[in-house]
């Protein structure tokens, strides 16, 4: 926090709540989430926080505490709230694509964000909703009836408007079985995971002759100022190479974990079963396997 640190600092306190779930570390978490303008989250803590603080019988107590309800109401300016109503037989909801594990009530930024609602059959129910901040919004949602997959046919000779025949065959639809693996979708997630994987391993590389560059060079001042008093050492270059340097890992390391979830969907793709059902739809896929 003296180096103001914001993230790392959010990091560390994130530790301390994972090893004690105390609500001094989780009001820590609400403050430093509202300073990186992360409200919703900032949101959920503080509601947390002041919820679990005692009454204060102190001064000080009593300072801390308006302190806290300040903060929440601070941050409940800056978000909106989505009042979930699922329908009947839900087994899971999601908003903007993240699973809701508490409640009903859930943060959110200011905008416009896409709530779903996964039943037990597998029906999914799909709405848009747009919040400002400072509002609370109900989001109702409702089951499609699904469509009959299989219908019996009608016996021969059985009245009816036409005279009894062959079926005319359907037409593919986009939910089609999938006949087997495109070698094309094949090819190109197999080069894209391994280039991935070569440039992160690439990056790492680098960053691993910074961070050497880095020491070798603070060594050498250290060494210069205690030979010579007058020696001024470039404490800039210093800085830059090391910053170089976790710049050069993080771009190696978010390569290598792009790399492998794209050879890793691209497996699922090749051994997905033949009977297995994809929908593609603006915001991504729904694949339904049968097994």
């Amino acid at each position: 926090m003296a180096r103001l640190d914001i993230a790392r600092a959010r990091e560390l306190w994130a530790e301390v709540y994972e090893i004690e779930r105390s609500n001094v570390a989780m009001c820590t978490l609400g403050q430093l989430d509202a300073r990186m303008g992360r409200w919703a989250d900032a949101m959920v803590e503080l509601s947390q926080c002041v919820d679990q603080m005692p009454a204060p019988r102190t001064k000080q107590q009593r300072s801390l505490y308006e302190q806290r309800h300040a903060d929440l109401a601070r941050a409940r300016r800056r978000v909106g709230e989505v009042v979930l109503v699922p329908p009947p037989g839900v087994v899971g909801m999601l908003v903007n694509g993240r699973g809701v594990k508490d409640g009903r009530r859930v943060y959110v930024a200011p905008g416009q964000h896409e709530v779903t609602a996964v039943g037990e059959d597998g029906q999914v129910a799909r709405t848009s909703v747009k919040v400002e901040a400072g509002e609370s919004k109900p989001v109702p949602l409702t089951f499609d009836k699904p469509a009959p997959e299989d219908r019996a046919q009608a016996p021969k000779g059985a009245p009816g408007p036409r005279a009894p025949g062959p079926a005319a065959p359907k037409a593919p639809h986009q939910g089609a079985a999938r006949p087997g693996a495109d070698f094309r979708i094949v090819a190109t997630g197999a080069m894209a995971s391994a280039g991935l994987l070569v440039t992160g391993a690439v990056f790492l590389q680098s960053a691993q002759g910074y961070e050497q560059e880095s020491t070798a060079a603070g060594y050498h001042a250290q060494t210069m100022s205690k030979l010579d008093p007058a020696f001024q050492p470039d404490y800039n270059e210093i800085i830059d190479t090391a910053a170089s340097g976790k710049l050069m890992s993080l771009l190696g390391t978010s390569s290598l974990i792009v790399g492998a979830a794209a050879c890793v969907a691209t497996l699922v793709y090749v051994w997905l079963p033949n009977d297995t059902q994809i929908r593609v739809a603006t915001h991504g896929a729904e694949v339904r396997v049968r097994w």
